[in-house]
């Protein structure tokens, strides 16, 4: 989930979630930059984390996702499962923020190649260790835990199972209208 955020001023955040290998990432750099606001990726501070605590202890695989929700409050970036949804949601109603968010979503055996590819091409860092990641369990999980379940004020669901046909000049206008 990724979070882009205007001014404190206005009260308002576009968040971006959803399952891993859906271009999330991407896009909300793209839509960072379109729109001219600062995007804040949540992969980025967890990768930070685990060098500053290096991988002889495993705390980073374990309570990554966590500890950089709470370092970031409520600017969070990955497919966070649905019991980390509510808390930001709760955060975002407390202090009367408006949301837009994109869940990016797609054919779970597409994202499944795409993700075991895509770790091979760019050799991610090491708190994203895929080597246990099977078929069946990349779909369980973000079935289990509710990844991409976010439902956060107005919602844009994408299908990203072929980026040639996600409408981004779309999905930007959204996000520009919402920001106005």
């Amino acid at each position: 989930m990724l979070i882009l955020l205007r001014t404190i001023m206005e009260n308002k955040i576009i968040i971006v979630g959803g399952y891993c290998a859906t271009g999330k990432s991407t896009f909300s750099h793209r839509l960072s930059e379109f729109l001219g606001i600062p995007c804040f990726n949540k992969d980025t501070i967890k990768e930070v984390l685990g060098d500053g605590i290096g991988p002889e202890n495993n705390t980073i695989r374990q309570k990554g996702n966590f500890t950089t929700f709470i370092l970031m409050l409520c600017i969070v970036e990955s497919d966070f499962v649905l019991k980390e949804s509510e808390q930001i949601k709760a955060l975002l109603e407390k202090y009367n923020y408006k949301c837009l968010t994109f869940i990016f979503k797609g054919d779970f055996d597409v994202l499944y190649d795409r993700y075991v590819e895509r770790d091979k091409i760019e050799k991610r860092h090491w708190v994203h260790d895929i080597s246990k990641e099977t078929r069946e369990n990349f779909k369980e999980g973000h079935l289990y835990f509710g990844c991409g379940e976010i439902g956060i004020g107005q919602i844009v669901e994408v299908d990203a199972t072929s980026f040639e046909k996600v409408y981004y000049e779309k999905l930007f206008s959204i996000a520009k209208n919402y920001i106005t």
